[in-house]
């Protein structure tokens, strides 16, 4: 699902088991919002925004013929049935030696041996062994699409510190929403004798080839919605239910295109339940890592106030934007958390030092200023402290006397950024705090301070 579109908005507050079924579960109700302040409510896909991944329309209010009301009812059995056939392949495929088994790639998915003709033109792979077997994301080919799954891979160091820091936080059961080398590191490190426990819900289906139904949930973070609902809920509700020895925390690596008000309302569903399994503590938040640009901050904290985020720059092994090894001021993905950030310790072998007076670690370039009383970077540069604005900049910025704020050294004085609201034209707000929304108006032109601009009047 899409960071916001400009004259779209998503509707949360519709029961989502009322909705019309697409073959990613429940779709999700959006609002367009059109320049005369009139506006149409649609059902489309929550998972993805990209038409050519699932076409899913309907407006709210059309009407459909019984036969075509029948045809989309039959998604959900559709998908139902496909579970169901993948369940009973994969219970052959696990009696068969290392020697007999092939993966195609192309296809995604284990072969019979009565089935390799089918897939000669296929990219295969062969004698997949019980170790292979273990890293399912080495064996399948990633789907990196930003519109749609956005399956971009933890790098062993990442991996490495998730693990220390939901060990040194005593957890011992791991939600992974996505995340699914955390996953399959647990359930590596788990022969290893360690008292980590996990359950990995994603939407790729794959992973029903490899894991048992304990270990995996076929799942849409974006509407809460789990495939074979009657198997998938019980498992997760069950995973939530804790002994007073265990400690449960969210690791979660969305899509970056997806809404964060959605993703938050799911996170919120997910620990409304958490809190429904243990009557005697409510008071208490599950911990959640949420792995996410640094720069969807605000809009993170607007819907959860209390996370803050952290310095740890977080490295993929197939995304070139994201590798610290090829970016010149390292990823800009953070993790987000609700957990205190004086609890996680970064690694002090990369540069991260402790800030005694943010009560917090900090990265190498982030330099504490006496002025702000924070340690103000974000991007990985040093920012320094601008005393006409009142606050620290990127060192890319300089004060515009003109302008009144720093901006880019080759900047255009008056020169206005952003569009401002999408239904009025006032650039003081955004849509979603005007408040005409709903209401016929007749768009104006408005200045960056908010003051409408007066047409000239010319005389003949």
């Amino acid at each position: 699902m899409a960071a916001n579109i400009s004259d779209v908005d998503v509707v949360l507050e519709e029961n989502v088991v009322d909705r019309p079924f697409c073959s990613h579960g429940p779709t999700s109700l959006f609002v367009r919002y059109t320049e005369d302040g009139n506006s149409q409510q649609f059902y489309a896909c929550s998972a993805f925004r990209d038409r050519k991944a699932c076409n899913f329309f309907q407006r709210k209010d059309e009407k459909f013929s019984e036969s075509k009301r029948m045809a989309r009812e039959n998604i959900k059995d559709e998908a139902d049935q496909a579970y169901k056939k993948l369940k009973k392949r994969c219970h052959k495929l696990r009696k068969l030696k290392a020697k007999a088994r092939v993966f195609c790639v192309t296809c995604g998915q284990f072969i019979l041996p009565e089935e390799k003709d089918e897939h000669s033109q296929h990219e295969t792979k062969s004698s997949i062994d019980d170790d292979t077997i273990k890293k399912p994301s080495r064996l399948f080919k990633p789907l990196d699409n930003n519109k749609t799954y956005a399956q971009y891979l933890f790098s062993e160091s990442t991996i490495q510190f998730t693990i220390d820091v939901l060990k040194k936080m005593e957890i011992s059961k791991v939600l992974c929403v996505g995340a699914p080398r955390i996953h399959e590191a647990i359930q590596s490190d788990r022969i290893k004798h360690s008292k980590l426990e996990s359950l990995l819900l994603d939407l790729d289906y794959r992973y029903q080839q490899i894991y048992p139904p304990e270990k995996f949930c076929r799942y849409n973070m974006f509407n809460h919605y789990f495939f074979n609902d009657t198997t998938s809920e019980t498992v997760f509700t069950n995973f939530l239910i804790e002994s007073d020895d265990k400690r449960i925390a969210i690791v979660t690596d969305p899509p970056f295109g997806g809404l964060v008000q959605v993703l938050a309302s799911t996170f919120k569903k997910i620990t409304e339940t958490w809190k429904k399994q243990r009557d005697s503590i409510e008071d208490k938040e599950l911990p959640v890592l949420w792995f996410f640009p640094y720069f969807m901050e605000k809009r993170i904290v607007d819907c959860l106030p209390q996370y803050s985020m952290l310095d740890y720059k977080v490295d993929y092994d197939n995304h070139a934007l994201f590798r610290g090894d090829v970016k010149k001021h390292g990823s800009p993905v953070r993790i987000f958390t609700n957990v205190s950030p004086s609890q996680i310790e970064l690694p002090s072998s990369e540069g991260y030092w402790y800030c005694s007076e943010c009560k917090r670690y900090s990265g190498p370039e982030n330099v504490h200023c006496q002025m702000c009383d924070s340690c103000t970077s974000k991007d990985g540069r040093t920012y320094s402290h601008c005393f006409k604005c009142e606050r620290c900049v990127k060192p890319s910025k300089v004060h515009c006397d003109k302008c009144g704020i720093c901006q880019l050294k080759d900047h255009k004085c008056g020169q206005i950024k952003g569009k401002g609201c999408h239904i009025c034209g006032n650039l003081s707000h955004k849509r979603k705090d005007c408040p005409n929304k709903g209401k016929p108006i007749k768009r104006k032109n408005f200045k960056q301070d908010g003051r409408p601009v007066k047409k000239k009047k010319f005389s003949k």
